[in-house]
């Protein structure tokens, strides 16, 4: 049996909550408060990995769940997400690491002390959020073994204990088949003999030390923050397209002078630029072309976690919103130019009338 000498189950609760985050105004919250300028990396690896951005970080009063004690680190991106991290160091052998995961993916008293937390940071330091909205919530599981008991590989690792390592990430208990086994171990990772990192689409396992590992789970965590942001603009765009389709088929359409059309338009437009700066920022927030390594990490959270497929849905919203948005500016449009031709005509046949009464006066 594999026994771990020193490791821990990192639990990741994220929370959307707001359009963005003045970082200068959370600046007080906690004793050990850093804005890192790039990320913990390799010694070897390049310095410009790094956040353009970075985000603000605090370390809190350790939470207790029944003699079970966790570290609680909570991150701030400006673009309005908080992640709560909470860390339970793990030692021992393979199955109390396999116990420990299970109850930090299902114990939920774990996930109502991350969401009462971050709720009261947000009452707090209420000044700081610009349009906060109701918290939409992601959540993201990360084994990380430091070393084993014994010297191990991570070749060996991946090879003589491939069954155990898709089982832990899985949340499974009965052996997988071969198929599944490959699929849950297809996204995996390494840089020295002695490293592994296998990323799935809710659980990772980070087989490394030091700084190396801490990037890696920087990356995760970000990408995280990124898919909670495109579910944010999916719910965002869901929600003004319903308001459209549950339009009323009896309800007038058009105003006199195409003001109920222009304010629809102008809404619909603030929208679009909305979603698009939002995206651009939270999709640039992270430089990572600087290391392959790191960079093939990156990619493969982004596919595990469908990254790409929300933001080809979002975008597919985008178009079917600036349709919608196009309509109502014509319609505007072809209002006024109606209200100003009716206007033309009333001058002209009032022109009229005041001839012929003063011919009929003569």
């Amino acid at each position: 049996m594999l026994e771990i000498a020193n490791g821990a189950v990192r639990a990741y609760h994220l929370f959307d909550v707001a359009d963005t985050i003045d970082l200068a105004k959370m600046s007080a919250l906690g004793g050990d408060t850093r804005a890192p300028a790039a990320l913990p990396l390799r010694s070897d690896a390049p310095p410009y990995l790094q956040f353009p951005a970075p985000p603000l970080v605090a370390n809190l009063s350790e939470a207790e769940f029944d003699g079970l004690r966790a570290g609680v680190r909570v991150k701030f991106y400006d673009y309005g997400v908080i992640s709560l991290r909470l860390s339970f160091p793990a030692a021992g052998s393979w199955n109390d690491l396999v116990a420990l995961t299970e109850r930090a993916r299902s114990d939920e008293r774990i996930a109502q002390v991350a969401h009462s937390t971050v709720m009261r940071i947000c009452e707090e330091h209420s000044a700081a959020f610009d349009e906060r909205h109701p918290a939409l919530i992601e959540d993201y599981l990360i084994v990380e073994i430091e070393r084993f008991s014994a010297a191990l590989a991570g070749d060996a690792l991946l090879h003589e204990h491939s069954s155990a390592l898709a089982s832990l990430l899985l949340g499974e208990r009965r052996a997988l088949s071969a198929t599944e086994t490959g699929e849950a171990l297809r996204a995996r990772f390494a840089y020295h003999e002695d490293d592994l990192t296998i990323v799935q689409w809710d659980t990772a396992i980070v087989y490394d030390r030091g700084e190396s590992a801490r990037a890696i789970e920087e990356i995760l965590e970000f990408a995280n923050s990124q898919l909670l942001e495109l579910r944010t603009y999916d719910a965002l765009l869901d929600r003004e397209l319903d308001a459209i389709y549950k339009m009323q088929p009896g309800e007038p359409s058009r105003s006199l002078r195409g003001r109920r059309e222009a304010e629809r338009a102008a809404t619909l437009r603030y929208l679009i630029v909305d979603v698009l700066e939002l995206t651009d920022r939270s999709s640039n927030a992270l430089k990572v072309l600087g290391d392959a390594y790191y960079a093939r990490i990156y990619r493969a959270a982004s596919a595990r976690l469908g990254l790409a497929d929300w933001q080809r849905q979002i975008d597919t919203k985008l178009a079917s919103v600036g349709e919608i948005y196009r309509f109502f500016s014509d319609e505007a449009r072809s209002r006024r130019d109606e209200f100003l031709e009716l206007i033309i005509v009333v001058l002209v046949a009032f022109e009229v009338v005041i001839g012929i009464l003063t011919l009929l006066h003569l």
